[in-house]
C-alpha cells in the first residue's frame, strides 16, 4: 500500500508539473486562449445582453423550430462566421482551491494507473510504458480530439503533448516502483 500511495503522490506531482508547463509556461495551449484588443467592447456588448452564465454554440437554428425549418436556418448559416462562447459573469482570480481539485484529480489518477499497473500478466518496462501511453491517448481521443473534430479549438498539438509526455513518463516511473510479477 505504500508504494501506491507513494506512486500516487509522486505520479501526481509530474500531471501537476506538466499541467503548469503545458498551460502557464512555456505555454504550450496560449492558442487556446489569446488577447484580442477589442475584448472589453465584446465583453460590455455581452453584459448588456443580460446573458445567462453558460457555454453558447452561436450560429445555430433555434432548437424550438420544426426540423425543417432548422434545416433552412442551417443552409442559411453555411459559410457563415460562427463561435463557441464560455460566458462567465464574474471574474475571479482565486486559484487555491482550483489548484487543490486538480492535485486530487492527479493523485487519483496517477493511483488507478499504479493499480492498473499491478494487474498487469507481463510488467515488462515496455508494456507499462505502452499501457501508459494507450491511457494518455484514449484520454487525448476522448475529449480535446473529439471537441477539436467538431469545434476546431485550437491547441490541439498541444493536448496531444499532453496525452503523451506526462504518461511516458509515468511509464517509466511506474515500472520501477510497481513490483515484478513472480
Amino acid at each position: 500500500m505504500k508504494k501506491k500511495i507513494l506512486f500516487s503522490v509522486i505520479g501526481a506531482v509530474v500531471i501537476f508539473v506538466w499541467q503548469f508547463l503545458s498551460f502557464a509556461m512555456p505555454n504550450f495551449h496560449k492558442s487556446s486562449s489569446r488577447y484580442t484588443a477589442v475584448q472589453d467592447s465584446i465583453l460590455d456588448k455581452l453584459s448588456a445582453l443580460n446573458l445567462e452564465e453558460g457555454m453558447y454554440m452561436l450560429r445555430q437554428p433555434d432548437p424550438s423550430l420544426s426540423f425543417d425549418k432548422q434545416k433552412e436556418q442551417m443552409a442559411q448559416m453555411e459559410g457563415k462566421s460562427w463561435a463557441v462562447l464560455n460566458y462567465h459573469k464574474t471574474n475571479s482570480m482565486s486559484m487555491a482551491m482550483n489548484m487543490f481539485r486538480g492535485f486530487l484529480v492527479c493523485i487519483v489518477i496517477s493511483f488507478l494507473l499504479f493499480w492498473i499497473f499491478l494487474q498487469q500478466k507481463d510488467p515488462t518496462l515496455v508494456n507499462r510504458m505502452l499501457v501508459s501511453l494507450a491511457i494518455g491517448l484514449i484520454g487525448f481521443f476522448f475529449s480535446p480530439y473529439t471537441s477539436f473534430i467538431w469545434y476546431k479549438e485550437p491547441g490541439i498539438f498541444a493536448y496531444f503533448a499532453d496525452g503523451i509526455i506526462p504518461w511516458l513518463i509515468l511509464g517509466f516511473i511506474g515500472h520501477k516502483m510497481a513490483p515484478a510479477k513472480e
